[in-house]
């Protein structure tokens, strides 16, 4: 089966694009839709050497659905190596832009369901477990909760 991989020329973009600004980091579980449903076809790569190189949007709660109500969050991490339609797994995914941060704040809140776009189409729902307040780009004592928190040991922030 073939599976989406981030391009190396992408490694560690955001990262070296940033200043140091305040934003926010939100734990979601994440289901993907099905095919049938109009979902992927492909499953989506957990990638630790590359992180935040699947960029969806995310539609926030008091977005009209379709292209124009949406929003950037990019996932850092998978819980899982593979993701394929129809299944779930954890996510972390955080905001890019500080501009729509406060957005981000006032609707991001515990339990709400977000649903996940690629272009036009809904390819999955994150279910938002936390938010937590972060310095951008992501400090070494963030990613390794993050990390922790993916790889099933931690309890969630």
């Amino acid at each position: 089966m073939a599976v989406d991989q981030p391009p190396p020329e992408q490694d560690h973009i955001y990262a070296e694009a940033m200043e140091t600004w305040q934003g926010i980091a939100l734990g979601i579980r994440l289901e993907l839709t099905t095919p049938a449903e109009g979902g992927r076809t492909r499953p989506l790569v957990d990638s630790p050497e590359q992180p935040f190189s699947y960029r969806p949007n995310w539609g926030l709660p008091t977005m009209k659905a379709g292209p124009c109500g949406q929003a950037g969050a990019l996932v850092y991490r998978f819980s899982s190596p593979l993701v394929s339609p129809g299944e779930s797994a954890h996510a972390v995914i955080v905001p890019p832009f500080p501009q729509m941060i406060s957005q981000w704040r006032a609707e991001a809140k515990t339990g709400a369901v977000l649903p996940m776009y690629e272009g036009t189409r809904i390819c999955g729902y994150g279910t938002i477990l936390w938010v937590k307040d972060v310095q951008l780009p992501l400090t070494e004592a963030d990613t390794r909760r993050f990390d922790h928190w993916l790889s099933g040991l931690g309890s969630g922030f």
